[in-house]
């Protein structure tokens, strides 16, 4: 099945990158944020801009990897985690555009890269929000080794 993967890093600021089923990077993303009230609604907000692009982007079949574990749970089993309801709902409602989908909670290390994107807008300045293909080249080596393990 073609798909593409999405890690999804909320540390610093909300990055993402999406790669095809043979781990190619596509895109890579960051997005700002202001005027968020709670970390909850930073998630959402994250998971909203995520979707929001994967729809924009006209990806079908697409898996979800995320460091954000107790909203990766919710969607799953909704009745264990009535206190994220609203949050649940939101997010399934941008979900039924997929023909298919996936969600995984993910490790820090398996997002590394995505972490390191966020982490740029800290280290380097670099406020802008924006997406742009292929992965950013200033972590060439990242993401060559993220490709290696992810094959072995």
């Amino acid at each position: 099945m073609e798909h593409t993967e999405v890690r999804v890093s909320r540390r610093e600021l909300p990055s993402s990158h999406h790669e095809n089923n043979r781990g190619i990077v596509l895109e890579h993303s960051r997005r700002a944020f202001s005027g968020v009230k709670s970390w909850n609604e930073a998630k959402l907000q994250v998971w909203l801009w995520v979707l929001e692009s994967m729809q924009s982007m006209k990806k079908s079949k697409v898996r979800f990897v995320s460091t954000c574990g107790d909203f990766v749970e919710a969607i799953e089993r909704p009745h264990l985690w009535p206190a994220l309801h609203y949050e649940v709902s939101e997010i399934k409602k941008e979900l039924h555009a997929f023909e298919a989908w996936e969600l995984r909670i993910g490790s820090w290390e398996s997002i590394r890269s995505v972490s390191f994107i966020a982490q740029s807008v800290k280290s380097l300045g670099l406020t802008q929000s924006y997406v742009a293909a292929g992965h950013p080249r200033w972590l060439d080596h990242l993401f060559a080794n993220e490709k290696h393990s992810s094959r072995a």
